[in-house]
């Protein structure tokens, strides 16, 4: 149950993470557009930093979750590969739980920034005048989708720890293999090809 409801929350994440990178770009087309009307017309339609700002903390927040379910957290395990696998099981799980803590202290201060913002009915001191509990309540969700997600990897590691499936907790919290690495690379020059020939026999269809 808990591997099926893991399933779930990496294609949730992988949807939120697609949005996220959509915003990003979309913030990206914005800014360069604000800065090419300053250049050459000498005119703003203002707010382009002030809305990319929120963009990238929104995002953010909501790509915790991604990052930690496909361990994408950078690591430096030039000591941690010459230790013995007890060893270097045991500091996945400290490091996943020091992730987790860390990001409970984040979450604990959003919800204290989007409460006071909601609570004294916030607004930014800028020309958009942008009620601050919106955007700081969509940073805030992130945290929560993140701990959601910590706390069903939590469960299946302690699990995992119960059955004395060692593997198992390794693939939720180890880092990644070139061996992993160069698969996924594969698999997806696969899919790509896969992608090429079918618009391929498309054209050569019509």
């Amino acid at each position: 149950m808990l591997d099926r409801l893991l399933e779930k929350a990496e294609l949730a994440s992988r949807i939120v993470v697609w949005i996220g990178g959509g915003l990003l770009i979309f913030a990206a087309f914005m800014t360069t557009l604000e800065v090419l009307l300053r250049k050459f017309a000498n005119w703003s339609f203002g707010g382009a930093d002030e809305i990319a700002g929120y963009i990238f903390a929104i995002s953010t927040s909501f790509a915790f979750a991604f990052a930690t379910l496909h361990r994408a957290h950078v690591r430096i395990d030039a000591l941690y590969l010459r230790l013995p696998q007890a060893a270097r099981l045991f500091l996945d799980i400290v490091g996943f739980l020091l992730l987790g803590g860390f990001l409970l202290l984040m979450a604990e201060r959003s919800f204290d920034v989007w409460w006071n913002s909601f609570e004294n009915s916030s607004v930014s001191i800028t020309p958009l005048v942008t009620p601050l509990a919106l955007p700081q309540g969509f940073w805030f969700a992130g945290m929560v989708f993140f701990f959601f997600v910590f706390a069903l990897m939590l469960l299946r590691i302690i699990s995992a720890a119960f059955s004395r499936d060692w593997n198992r907790i390794a693939a939720l919290v180890g880092p990644r293999g070139i061996e992993e690495e160069v698969e996924e690379e594969r698999e997806h020059a696969r899919a790509e090809l896969k992608r090429e020939q079918a618009l391929k026999e498309e054209k050569e269809g019509n």
